[in-house]
C-alpha cells in the first residue's frame, strides 16, 4: 500500500507540464538545513555520551559500593573513633578540589 502512494506521488510530479523552477537562494537554504540537522545529531550525540558516562559511573560506584562498602564502612568508623583521624581528612579534601578546579580551569582554558 505505502509502495503505490510513492509511485502515485512520482507519477504525478513526472506529469506536471512545466518543470519547477529552484528558488534564487535554493544553495543557501539547504546548506543551512544541513548545517542544522548536523548540529542536531551533535546535540544528540553528546547527550548520549553523557548519559552514558552518567551511568557507567553510577554501575562503578554501585559496585565498589557492593564489594568494598564493608570496609570503608569500617574504616570510616575507625577514623571517626581516633582524635587524630581527622587529621589527615581535611588536607586530603582540600587537596582534591584544588586538584579538581585546577583539571576544569585548564582544560578550558588549554585547549589543543
Amino acid at each position: 500500500m505505502e509502495q503505490t502512494t510513492k509511485d502515485r506521488a512520482l507519477m504525478k510530479a513526472l506529469a506536471q507540464k512545466e518543470p519547477r523552477q529552484l528558488p534564487s537562494n535554493f544553495a543557501y537554504v539547504t546548506m543551512r538545513r544541513i548545517k542544522e540537522e548536523q548540529r542536531t545529531e551533535e546535540r544528540r550525540q553528546h547527550k548520549l555520551a553523557i548519559i552514558t558516562v552518567i551511568a557507567v559511573t553510577l554501575v562503578g560506584v554501585a559496585t565498589l559500593l557492593y564489594l568494598l562498602g564493608d570496609v570503608i564502612w569500617q574504616s570510616l568508623v575507625s577514623i571517626s573513633l581516633k582524635p587524630d583521624g581527622f587529621a589527615l581528612v581535611l588536607p586530603t579534601l582540600f587537596c582534591l578540589v584544588f586538584f579538581a578546579l585546577l583539571n576544569h580551569w585548564l582544560s578550558r582554558h588549554c585547549t589543543a
